[in-house]
């Protein structure tokens, strides 16, 4: 993703279709930048908010990631403003990793419920190593089953932020609907009852004497 300095005001940037945003971190002063939409949606596919990646600034390539992403909350594939950290090699980073489980409509089709309770998790890592994203295989889970941040398969370096134990995805049996119990009759339904019964039977009774 190549990098200007940003010299106009933001909506004249925005109007332009370049992006606006800032890079400070390490041996950096906190610099306006911008770059074109389509570059700044290209390097976001790629590497998200969890890897390391180099750009050019004027005459200098810096190793960024992405540290905040500002969206219009009403439109959006608008991107409003970004920020990128500089970082060096030689630096630990953490970040949220997304989890994608594998496997989970197989676990539905047996009837079965499949719940993620973490889509993410915080991670530390060395820069230049970071990985979009952790998965899970849940193919052979059957109900009650669980898996924990203990399953996650960690690359060399990485370490989670998170306590091994915490529950990541759940399978549960579906929940049977119960049955409505019949409601208890008061005192007034029995009363109103007899009060219909009398009324059928005197009925019953004038009728015999016809």
């Amino acid at each position: 993703m190549k990098l200007e300095k940003r010299t106009e005001k933001l909506r004249t940037v925005r109007d332009s279709q370049l992006v606006p945003g800032v890079v400070y971190g390490n041996d950096i002063d906190a610099t306006p930048v911008q770059t074109p939409y389509k570059d700044f949606v290209d390097a976001y596919r790629e590497y998200g908010k969890s890897m390391t990646f180099k750009t050019k600034l004027g005459r200098k390539t810096h190793m960024v990631y992405f540290k905040d992403i500002q969206i219009n909350p009403i439109r959006q594939n608008d991107v409003l403003h970004f920020d990128l950290q500089k970082v060096s090699a030689s630096e630990t980073i953490s970040a949220d990793i997304p989890v994608e489980l594998i496997g989970k409509k197989i676990v539905e089709n047996k009837g079965l419920v499949v719940e993620q309770i973490e889509d993410v998790v915080e991670t530390e890592f060395p820069a230049g190593s970071g990985i979009s994203k952790f998965t899970l295989d849940v193919t052979n889970l059957e109900g009650n089953d669980t898996l924990t941040v203990s399953n996650l398969e960690l690359p060399e370096g990485f370490k989670v932020l998170e306590k091994e134990e915490r529950i990541i995805v759940a399978v549960n049996y579906p929940q049977e609907e119960e049955e409505p119990e019949p409601a208890e009759e008061t005192d007034e339904d029995i009363e109103v009852e007899a009060i219909k019964q009398k009324g059928e039977d005197e009925d019953e009774e004038s009728e015999d004497k016809k």
